[in-house]
């Protein structure tokens, strides 16, 4: 299967989903990928994550699904280079009820990215599963679920599975092509880390096997308006995100 559609998705929030959808993009553009990055979220944060601030584009996601504007309008270059975005706005948060009697909805972000000329395309879903998040796994052929080592790693991960089953309405081997990608790692926290991985262990067959530790340089990133990369090269954040991406294209 040619994974290059991935969604980054989690119902909940705080989990790494945006800091993942940033620094996955970026990495794959650091390996010569040209890469885009849809900001699917209404809150923004892989827009201004980036650098790019809400009045300083006219077109964004909203168009695309809204107008009908074609997307490759509303694409933006970044400084990494090979990385470019579609951009985001609060507006964003009013499309699926707008969205809702519309025929055929949940395919309108596939249609739009259909012909577009990239080698990956990385959705940053916002963080519940309405018509939005939908339509980026209606689109993608990838998906990467950000889990945070915690007590609640999993909680609705039971929800999103059926979701996925139901959009692709088809028998598929989740293992082919979902992956949990565990965040906020820290390894002195060795008893709560076993139980955590107890709880795991019916999905350990769906886990990276790098996880993302926790690491400062990854919040002063975003403060920054960088990824990783750019920010800090030589950090445990850079290396961990960088063995991501390493070990999704060796799939």
């Amino acid at each position: 299967m040619d994974n290059n559609i991935i969604a980054i998705i989690n119902q909940k929030g705080g989990v790494g989903k945006t800091t993942t959808s940033i620094n996955f993009a970026a990495g794959l553009a650091m390996r010569n990928k040209k890469t885009l990055l849809i900001d699917l979220d209404p809150q923004a944060h892989s827009t201004v994550g980036l650098g790019i601030e809400p009045e300083s584009f006219t077109f964004s996601i909203t168009d695309v699904l809204t107008r009908k504007t074609p997307i490759r309008e509303t694409i933006l270059p970044l400084r990494t280079e090979n990385l470019f975005l579609v951009p985001s706005h609060i507006r964003l948060d009013k499309i699926e009820q707008q969205l809702a009697p519309e025929l055929f909805r949940e395919t309108f972000l596939k249609k739009a990215i259909d012909g577009v000329d990239f080698d990956y395309i990385v959705i940053d879903c916002r963080p519940t599963l309405g018509t939005l998040t939908i339509n980026a796994l209606y689109a993608a052929n990838f998906i990467i679920v950000p889990c945070e080592m915690g007590r609640y790693a999993l909680d609705g991960f039971a929800d999103l599975m059926e979701t996925i089953e139901h959009v692709k309405n088809a028998d598929f081997n989740k293992a082919d092509f979902i992956r949990i990608l565990l965040t906020k790692c820290d390894s002195r926290n060795k008893v709560s880390n076993d139980w955590i991985f107890q709880q795991l262990e019916p999905f350990k067959h769906l886990i990276f096997n790098t996880y993302i530790r926790r690491n400062e340089a990854l919040n002063q990133s975003q403060m920054a308006q960088q990824s990783i990369f750019d920010f800090k090269a030589d950090s445990v954040g850079s290396q961990d995100y960088e063995q991501v991406v390493n070990e999704f294209l060796s799939l």
